[in-house]
Order: C-alpha cells, then sequence, then structure tokens
C-alpha cells in the first residue's frame, strides 16, 4: 500500500525533481520505503533515492501492511510496475507475484488480463519511456492523471498532481490508459454492464449470497491476524463483521459519533449479540472544527455530503490505525447494490422496475460518490481500505436480483430485504435483521455541526466548505513549495 507518482516530459527534459516533490507531499502518513525507476535503472531504499535524470520516472511511496509485501517499483522484462490494492483470487497476501505473473512479457496483454480478474487494484507501467496505468472494474483504488504542455503525470491522489502544478482527471474504472510524450489515450476494456434480471426464490438467492460473501471478506481478511470494521450496528456492517469472525480474523468493531448520539446504543446492542469487541468514540463540535481540514485535504474537494461521510470515516479510520491496525474494512457499496437509500423505494413505488436502472447508475459512479473519497482518507492515514460488498462478483450477483427481492412497494417499509433475510439465515436476532438504516452523516450527528459552524459564517454550507478548502490548499501547497 501507498502512493503512485509517475512523470513524462514532453520534452524529453528531466523529471526527477517532479517526481521527488510528489512522493514528499503524498500523503501525512510516514512511508516505510520508497522507489524511483528510469530507463537507466531502479532503486528503493528507506527515504526517497537518487536516481540520474531522466524524462521519464516511475516512483512509489510505500507503507507496509502484510510482511510480505514489497517495496516498489518492481521490475521485469525491461519495465517496471508500481500497483495499489490487491487482487483476490491470490493465495499470495502481497499480490506481488501473481501480479507480475500476470503482467508477463508483455504488459499490455496483462494490464487486460489483471482487469478481467477479480480485484480492487490500480497500477501504472513504465515500459521504454511510455506509461500504461489501469484501475479495476469498479474503481476502487483511485488513480489520477494530469497534463500541462511540459508534463503527464500520474499519482495515486490529487494533491501530488496540484504539487506538480497539474489539474487531476481520474483514471476511469476498468480502461488502460496509454501515455508517452505525444499525448493520452484511453480504452475500455473492462467496465461494468448491466447484468442480465434473474428470478431466483429469495431462499436461492440468500443461499448464493451467503457463499458470494463469505468468499469476498475471506479474501480481505486473507493474511491478517486482525481487522477494523467501521460499525454502526447495522445490517451491513453487521454481516461484515459476522463474516470476518468466521472467517478467524480478529476483529475489532470502530463505532464514532457525536456525543449524546443514538446510534452509540444500536452499536452496542449489536456487537453484544455478535460477541465482538467495540470501542466507542465520541467527538463534539470542537472536534469537527479542529479536524474538517485535515479532511478536506484528504478528500480533496469541499462537497458538503462528501466531507459529512468523510469526517466519521477519518475519525473510525484514525482510531484504529492509531491502535496498530493496517486494514480497514467497510459495507460500502451495499446501499447501492442492494438497495439501501429511500430514493429507491420511492421510485419503485411510483415508477416500479425503472429504479433497477437508477440503481445500476449509481453503482458505475460509486468511484466518483464514495470509494475514492474513502480510500484516501484511509491511505492518508496508513490503512488499507477493503470493501467486500463492492467485491466484483457480489456487485453483479446483486444487480441481476429482481427489485422485489430488495424492496417493498410500500416505500415506508424497511429497505435491502435480501440482506435482512441472509441476517435472519445467518442467526441474528429479529431487532438486529429489521433495524432500519440512517444515513452516517446523520446517524453520527456530523451534518448537523457542519451547518452551525456554516451559518456562524452567515454562510451556505457548500459556500462554507468551499472558501475553506481553497484556504486549505492554498496552505498546504505553499508549504510543499517551501520546503
Amino acid at each position: 500500500m501507498g502512493q503512485i507518482a509517475a512523470v513524462i516530459s514532453r520534452r524529453n527534459t528531466d523529471v526527477s525533481d517532479v517526481v521527488r516533490r510528489m512522493l514528499e507531499n503524498a500523503s501525512p502518513h510516514p512511508g516505510d520505503a520508497y522507489g524511483l525507476a528510469s530507463e537507466k535503472g531502479a532503486r528503493t531504499t528507506a527515504k526517497i533515492p537518487e536516481i540520474p535524470g531522466s524524462p521519464s520516472i516511475l516512483g512509489h511511496k510505500h507503507v507496509k501492511v502484510h510482511p510480505e509485501d514489497p517495496a516498489q517499483p518492481l521490475g521485469q522484462h525491461g519495465y517496471a510496475t508500481t500497483y495499489e490494492g490487491r487482487i483476490w483470487h491470490s493465495s499470495d497476501p502481497s499480490d506481488a507475484n501473481a501480479i507480475m505473473d500476470t503482467l508477463g512479457p508483455e504488459p499490455r496483454r496483462g494490464a487486460e488480463a489483471l482487469l478481467e480478474g477479480n480485484c480492487s487494484l490500480a497500477f501504472t507501467v513504465l515500459d521504454q519511456g511510455r506509461l500504461l496505468c489501469a484501475r479495476d472494474t469498479m474503481g476502487l483504488v483511485p488513480l489520477y492523471i494530469g497534463e500541462d504542455e511540459e508534463l503527464i503525470a500520474v499519482a495515486s491522489n490529487r494533491k501530488m498532481l496540484w504539487i506538480a502544478g497539474l489539474n487531476a482527471q481520474a483514471v476511469p474504472p476498468g480502461h488502460i490508459t496509454e501515455i508517452s510524450g505525444k499525448g493520452i489515450k484511453s480504452e475500455p476494456v473492462q467496465t461494468l454492464s448491466q447484468p442480465p434480471l434473474i428470478r431466483p426464490s429469495m431462499d436461492d438467492a440468500v443461499k448464493t449470497l451467503d457463499e458470494l460473501l463469505t468468499r469476498a471478506v475471506e479474501a480481505r481478511c486473507r493474511g491478517a491476524s486482525k481487522v477494523a470494521i467501521g460499525f454502526s450496528g447495522g445490517i451491513d456492517s453487521s454481516l461484515l463483521a459476522h463474516y470476518a469472525d468466521r472467517a478467524g480474523a480478529r476483529v475489532d468493531l470502530i463505532c464514532v459519533g457525536m456525543e449524546g448520539t443514538r446510534g452509540f446504543e444500536e452499536a452496542e446492542r449489536t456487537a453484544d449479540a455478535l460477541d465482538l469487541p467495540l470501542r466507542l468514540e465520541a467527538f463534539t463540535a470542537d472536534d469537527v472544527e479542529e479536524d474538517l481540514d485535515a479532511v478536506l485535504w484528504s478528500v480533496e474537494e469541499p462537497d458538503p455530503m462528501k466531507i459529512g461521510v468523510g469526517l466519521p470515516t477519518y475519525w473510525a479510520a484514525r482510531s484504529v490505525a492509531e491502535t496498530g491496525h493496517r486494514i480497514f474494512i467497510s459495507g460500502n457499496c451495499a446501499d447501492e447494490v442492494f438497495g439501501g437509500y429511500q430514493k429507491y423505494a420511492r421510485e419503485y413505488a411510483s415508477k416500479g422496475d425503472s429504479v433497477r436502472e437508477t440503481m445500476y447508475r449509481d453503482v458505475t459512479s460509486s468511484h466518483e460518490t464514495n470509494f475514492e473519497r474513502d480510500y484516501k482518507i484511509c491511505s492518508d492515514l496508513g490503512l488499507e481500505l477493503r470493501l467486500p460488498f463492492a467485491d466484483i462478483d457480489v456487485v453483479k450477483y446483486g444487480l441481476s436480483l429482481p427489485t422485489e427481492l430488495k424492496l417493498a412497494k410500500n416505500p415506508a417499509s424497511l429497505r435491502k430485504l435480501i440482506l435482512r433475510a441472509l441476517a435472519r439465515e445467518n442467526g441474528f436476532p429479529e431487532e438486529l435483521a429489521d433495524r432500519p438504516k440512517k444515513a452516517v452523516q446523520y446517524s453520527t450527528g456530523v451534518n448537523k455541526v457542519l451547518q452551525k459552524l456554516a451559518k456562524t459564517e452567515g454562510k451556505k454550507l457548500r459556500v462554507f466548505l468551499a472558501e475553506r478548502f481553497a484556504r486549505v490548499k492554498d496552505d498546504m501547497l505553499g508549504e510543499a513549495y517551501d520546503r
């Protein structure tokens, strides 16, 4: 785990200083190793190494999650590679050997093979002065491109490109992008399409989903002695806790919120029912004010919804990182795939099965609305985010199911029906299986505090956050240039 930085000069000039500056400002968390590769060779050391100047350089800041994880870049067949994330069909906790074997002697063809597998992965290859980069079908791991008249660069977050003086655009999920001094060419290879509708019974669907989630959670606990789970006491995080415990990992649950939040009581009752340890951490309006800048800098945009969700995610991730965790598991994507939002229930009641298309569109845009936000927050804190509900096999099966297995015709009824049936099948008490959902930014009380902060300055929340973010960005970039 860590951050990728790669730069190509359009004018055949040395880019080593640019890559160095990007790696120096990649994230607040200290790196365990740094590596640089060019056509003139490669080095990995405890600090950013010195290598001969070159017009194309691939760099990496490495944060070790598993003992087997190697420092990067990795080299073979005359090219160098960096990657972030995992391939879930591998039995090797580090994934490095499987990734390099799949890339093989023809990295363009190997990149296609990687994307065709079950993975949460972003990777970049430097081959004969050209860059090849890609993200998995779901876009679970962030990757961005920036360019101007002199440079084209690839990075794991926007801030690294801003440091290089470039704007940032996300690499599209399921695409392979080829970059040379002449420009950028992107091609879809393995994008998510709406799967055909199937009509199993609820019992059969629950059985299949149980098998898929078992495999998805086991893979994400592979090689880990302990995992932390962001826990609300709701159906999504409770199922993940159950499956992770069944996979044999030591499970630590973390629930955060504002002081006095009612969600703590629900989380405690559910953790007791699951017989798993739970840590509760309460925060105040002062904590929101104090931590807001860090969250804005990690999320890299002032969107009110993303910041409202990002603050509780930041608190939970920071808490478990401080106790030595390196893996953070979240229930992200369960709502989009299995019908967790009230808007789906309303559309189903008024327009019928057109809601399938709405849910599909929301899943395909989740990389932008949810995954990038949470992954960057965790990465900045030294954690690797893993999302079992966004497993490609779980997603494809969930999207293929009929709406009546997810939603009732009465919009006031419970949602995510199949997940509740799955919970009952796994022996969950009725009270837990039938607990209604509440959005995290509201259940934790964060949204109300953000609204008050904006109001004290006489501004709408969107304006308040935009101005605050602009100040943070100016300050952070100014500090980076001064170093």
